[in-house]
């Protein structure tokens, strides 16, 4: 249950995309427990989560309204929502099945509309010297781990951690608390994930407001699996000492 604050406190506004299930119904009620004012919005027509303080009904593949929370400073911005149409669990995730119009929404929802709300949001942060991105992603983002199936969820999270590397660059060279860092939640029980998975969403989303208040040096930058840092990329089997001078003679 939600601990009341005093009244005296101002609780940090935390905006979530895709709010109404999945980890993101579960980030909503972490933070609010936490004692964040919550900010959500996606597709739904209604939050259809009570942790959500003020919601707005927002397509990720159009363009942001001028007045979408205008009146709000935005203290975190937490990348929740997402696509993943090229799935193998249900029978299509082989590249050479791949449509290119399902290529096209992965990345309209998974890096075009994130990338709307960071370019709203970062630089508000950067001028009040204080805020955290995070930009919920997987392990499938990372090169070393493609496999020839999912290329439209793959790529796209390996383009939204290059946007969360970015921004973080930005942060780390403007003064203040500022951090931009990638999450994998792993494999929990969602209707993404499936209810074979092995791990549960609530706790997956306990973590991540965990990191929230990590100090800036520690997670500005960083890619974390749970609360373990799980790295951007290490060198895979296609990716040698040997190649790498080879391409730079």
């Amino acid at each position: 249950m939600r601990q009341p604050l005093p009244a005296s406190t101002t609780r940090p506004n935390a905006l979530v995309t895709g709010v109404s299930r999945g980890l993101g119904w579960h980030i909503c009620q972490a933070l609010a427990a936490a004692g964040y004012r919550v900010l959500g919005a996606g597709m739904a027509r209604s939050p259809q989560n009570d942790a959500v303080d003020d919601y707005r009904v927002i397509d990720l593949r159009e363009p942001l309204t001028t007045d979408l929370f205008a009146s709000e400073d935005v203290d975190v911005f937490i990348n929740n929502a997402g696509v993943y149409l090229d799935d193998p669990r249900r029978g299509y995730g082989d590249l050479f099945d791949l449509r290119i119009d399902d290529l096209r929404k992965t990345f309209e929802v998974n890096l075009f509309g994130p990338t709307q709300m960071v370019l709203r949001y970062a630089p508000c942060m950067i001028a009040r010297s204080s805020g955290r991105i995070v930009c919920v992603s997987s392990g499938m983002g990372r090169l070393q781990d493609a496999d020839g199936a999912s290329f439209a969820y793959r790529s796209s999270k390996l383009a939204i951690n290059s946007m969360a590397l970015t921004v973080a660059r930005h942060f780390a060279s403007s003064p203040g608390d500022l951090s931009a860092f990638s999450y994998c939640p792993g494999w929990i029980r969602t209707e993404m994930g499936t209810p074979l998975a092995p791990d549960d969403p609530e706790s997956a989303a306990g973590d991540l407001v965990r990191l929230l208040a990590y100090p800036a040096a520690r997670s500005n930058g960083r890619f974390f699996r749970r609360l373990d840092e799980l790295g951007w990329d290490t060198q895979g089997p296609f990716v040698t000492e040997e190649s790498i001078g080879a391409s730079t003679r």
